[in-house]
């Protein structure tokens, strides 16, 4: 039963965390932790990276720390293993980004760039894709070094992602124009730069549905675009229902942070700043769902039978819920800060978080729900 004077003393997330551990080793309080990733096939095994300048390899069931990944002199905001999970990339804000060999803890690879906005790794072979503030985008073949450069657009690049079959990128940029490349010939196959194809704000992020048919954009004008990757057309859009901030210091209070297509019901899932979960049926482009939260959306995951959704948001709480009715199927308590990210694994046993009070949390999904 609920403790009254627990939870007031303490409050609510801490007084019921159902957490199964808590990873400590970026030293709380200052220390924010803005990233963590599961590896793709040891699921007890999590990367983290914070505030503390640090990236942590470590055991999800026993918060054991296995590997410190040090040397950066920024927060550490991508940490990520590669697609069969060999290599462990880091990168921080600067700019300074590490590769390091799993079976060996050793780093193999390193480049100092300049401030970075976003990193990912190919999904079909070693290479990195990084987006800076400049605006360019760096491809790395790792560990050879091997160079292409996708230009910038007078911008910053805020945001990518690559085509599931490998071949092409899409990058979001701060003037809220769209662009989709040829990985290959570096040339550009469809561009969104002017009018309704555009976005009037920041493109907080793009991202593909799993076949890689459509890619579904976040902005932060409080809008989210469908478009078709083969026609390059726009094909749909969404938008925040209460487009009308109040004063300006309400202006962002729209953003959409993050969208995602379950391409196995038609469904657009998109979180914004307003404190609302959306969720649209695609065919109809009907509203399924709209689900209010206590505070901003910083990230949504589908689970792997796209009828659940997982949130994380500002409030401290992750939460699953039933894609379609909006039912919510459980919180994720524990956390004294607002949740930056979540991380599932592919067993679907394990939800990590990470927060903004410096740790990071497992839970273990199937035996919560």
């Amino acid at each position: 039963m609920e403790d009254p004077e627990l939870i007031e003393e303490i409050g609510i997330n801490q007084a019921l965390d159902n957490s199964k551990q808590t990873f400590e080793e970026h030293n709380g309080d200052e220390n924010e932790v803005y990233c963590v990733n599961v590896h793709p096939t040891q699921t007890t095994l999590a990367v983290s990276g914070g505030k503390d300048d640090k990236a942590y390899i470590w055991n999800v069931e026993t918060a054991e720390k296995l590997l410190e990944c040090s040397g950066h002199k920024d927060s550490v905001v991508f940490a990520d293993f590669n697609k069969d999970g060999t290599l462990l990339a880091t990168a921080d804000l600067g700019g300074f980004i590490q590769v390091w060999k799993l079976e060996t803890n050793q780093q193999i690879w390193s480049i100092d760039s300049s401030d970075l906005e976003w990193a990912t790794w190919h999904p079909l072979a070693n290479v990195l894709l990084v987006g800076f503030a400049s605006g360019e985008v760096y491809m790395w073949k790792v560990p050879s070094g091997d160079t292409k450069v996708f230009p910038s657009h007078s911008c910053r690049c805020m945001s990518g992602a690559i085509h599931p079959d490998g071949k092409t990128a899409v990058f979001g940029y701060e003037d809220g124009s769209v662009r989709i490349y040829d990985l290959k010939t570096s040339q550009i196959v469809h561009a969104f730069t002017k009018g309704r194809d555009s976005h009037n704000g920041e493109v907080n992020s793009v991202s593909f549905d799993q076949d890689g048919t459509n890619l579904a954009t976040a902005s932060s004008d409080g809008w989210s675009k469908i478009i078709n990757t083969s026609t390059g057309k726009v094909v749909a859009t969404y938008k925040v229902t209460n487009t009308s901030p109040s004063s300006e210091d309400d202006e962002n209070s729209v953003s959409i942070e993050c969208a995602s297509i379950n391409s196995r019901f038609n469904l657009l899932a998109f979180g914004s700043l307003d404190n609302n979960l959306y969720i649209w049926n695609l065919r109809t482009k009907q509203i399924v769902k709209k689900i209010e939260h206590p505070d901003g959306i910083t990230k949504i995951l589908w689970d792997g039978s796209g009828s659940k959704i997982f949130t994380a948001c500002l409030d401290g709480i992750c939460r699953l819920w039933n894609g379609r009715s909006g039912e919510c199927l459980h919180s994720f308590f524990g956390a004294e800060g607002s949740i930056l990210d979540i991380s599932i694994s592919k067993d679907e046993k394990w939800l990590l978080s990470a927060a903004a009070d410096g740790n990071v949390r497992s839970y273990a999904i199937q035996e919560e729900t």
